[in-house]
């Protein structure tokens, strides 16, 4: 038992330092891809619909539409399509009849911050404070809260004045708004919505293995040449012969302060874990798409290929996939829609590629939406390995779908298990009295999880310091208590990182006994 807990212990670390690795290195050719000089985009160039699902967006409606339509790309290609939905009209429906009790609890609430916390989703997230001190300092408390209700625009009326505007200084850049009128539903079903209208909004000559399919979250805020570095990429796969790629990845680095976002030491765990996020985002999820790459290059024997191709992941803003194979893997699906995209363009074989410029969004505000978030992810990494083993359409794949699902089911079981078997193996050396292995153990660990946390600034001050766009928000590693209060915040990350498969066992255990479904949507900010 001593021997196990001392491999699993040293294993884990192991690990740990590979990933940091590959982090380094991953970082280090984006940057080098990033600074070469990148051609004009040329006569063959794909057509892009750029999607922006919209639900309660009412403040960042404007920045990220502006910021699209302003990406260094041929304005008759780019086309941009925001999809808002009646869901939030429903939902402000229903809020009204709890209008009077959530006054008192804005009352009861010690500061404005703290009641403004309370009322954030209900009105916009920047104006939620403000909105919540005028409540508690009106004669009449319930109405106050009603007429500020009553009088933010949803994000469909906000879409419909402010598209004109933007079209007025893009003229040439179509832009679109799209309303999704069915009142259940979550942002995969807008998505597929707007996907089955590009038939009627795309030109006659956009040809859908041609055209890719864009999604950005209203926090987005792209690198200004994201489409002329996917048009160099679909170009080189041109001239080398090869089909255009399947799935090109834009990862989102979560770096930009939330209007939500409140001071104190909460608020700086959570900028620590946006920071040290980015091992994941080099270490995991830009190698797997650059190993597919290099595996292609290689021209092995397929059964080989296939066992080594990493799977990979989706990641929503700033997934771009080709419109005929997107119509054709199903489209978007609940309840994790991009992750679900990567598993099942991983067991058909499809080819993607990562870009080395980054799309800047918003890090969580509070620490109850992270776990929200990644408990989603859990959810979604179950769903898609029980769609793996069951669908007969990926089933169909053989092999390659079985690999997938062998890769995923261990990833997703480690993710689950993984924090529990370290806290086990801790416990049996320290009751076996086998302190001395501990503590070099101990000391290891402490002195590699410092080392991440100094590579992940570096990594995060060069992604700000080379990002070309809009840099509202974004929070350079230097002030507010950064670097020295980050450093040792930074190592509660694994901590937080487990929070998904936490309160998602948590949810289920306990659903059943609250007599109400499990609650998972969209993360609203």
């Amino acid at each position: 038992m001593t021997v196990a807990a001392t491999a699993l212990l040293w294993a884990v670390l192991g690990w740990g330092v590979l990933l940091t690795g590959r982090a380094v290195v991953t970082e280090r050719a984006l940057r080098a891809a990033r600074r070469a000089p990148v051609p004009e985009p040329g006569k063959e160039a794909p057509h892009v619909a750029l999607l922006i699902p919209a639900l309660r967006e009412q403040d960042l409606l404007a920045e990220v539409v502006g910021a699209t339509a302003r990406l260094d790309y041929p304005p008759e290609l780019l086309h941009i399509v925001v999809i808002t939905t009646e869901r939030e009209e429903r939902e402000r429906q229903e809020r009204v009849a709890e209008l009077p009790d959530l006054a008192r609890r804005l009352l009861a609430a010690p500061d404005d911050a703290t009641a403004g916390a309370q009322l954030s989703g209900i009105v916009p997230s920047s104006r939620a404070r403000d909105a919540a001190a005028r409540v508690r300092a009106a004669a009449d408390p319930a109405q106050a809260l009603h007429d500020e209700v009553a009088d933010a625009p949803t994000t469909r009326d906000v879409a419909a004045a402010l598209l004109p505007d933007v079209a007025a200084l893009h003229p040439k850049t179509a832009l679109y708004h799209l309303h999704y009128d069915e009142p259940a539903g979550a942002k995969s079903s807008q998505l597929v919505y707007a996907v089955e209208q590009l038939g009627r909004l795309l030109p006659a000559d956009a040809d859908p293995s041609r055209t890719y399919v864009g999604v950005y979250d209203a926090d987005s805020q792209p690198d200004r040449t994201t489409l002329r570095h996917l048009a160099h990429a679909t170009d080189r796969a041109r001239r080398a012969g090869q089909p255009l790629p399947t799935l090109v990845q834009q990862l989102p680095l979560q770096l930009r302060r939330p209007h939500a976002a409140r001071g104190g030491l909460t608020d700086l765990t959570l900028r620590a874990h946006a920071v040290a996020d980015l091992r994941r985002r080099m270490g995991i999820e830009a190698h797997r798409l650059r190993t597919r790459v290099r595996l292609r290059a290689l021209r092995l024997p397929d059964g080989l290929r296939t066992v080594l191709d990493p799977v990979v992941y989706g990641i929503g803003a700033g997934l771009f996939v080709r419109h005929d194979r997107l119509v054709a893997i199903g489209m978007y699906e609940e309840p994790v829609d991009d992750l679900l995209i990567g598993y099942k363009l991983s067991a058909a074989g499809e080819s993607a590629v990562v870009l080395p410029v980054h799309n800047l969004v918003d890090r969580y505000a509070r620490v109850g939406s992270l776990a929200k978030a990644y408990s989603l992810v859990a959810l979604g990494s179950v769903v898609g390995c029980l769609r793996l083993l069951r669908d007969p359409a990926l089933r169909a794949f053989g092999r390659r779908n079985t690999v997938t699902l062998v890769k995923e089911g261990l990833d997703t079981v480690w993710w689950f298990l993984g924090p529990p078997c370290v806290i086990a193996a801790v416990l049996v050396l320290g009751v076996r009295g086998d302190l001395s292995t501990l503590l070099v153990w101990g000391v290891a660990a402490g002195a590699y999880l410092v080392l991440h946390a100094l590579i992940s600034m570096g990594h995060a001050t060069r992604f700000l310091a080379g990002h070309e766009g809009a840099h509202e928000r974004a929070e350079p590693l230097r002030g507010g208590g950064a670097p020295a209060l980050l450093l040792p915040l930074i190592l509660l990350q694994p901590v937080l990182h487990w929070l998904g498969p936490l309160r998602l066992a948590v949810a289920r255990a306990l659903g059943p006994l609250a007599r109400r479904p499990l609650a998972m949507g969209k993360t609203e900010r």
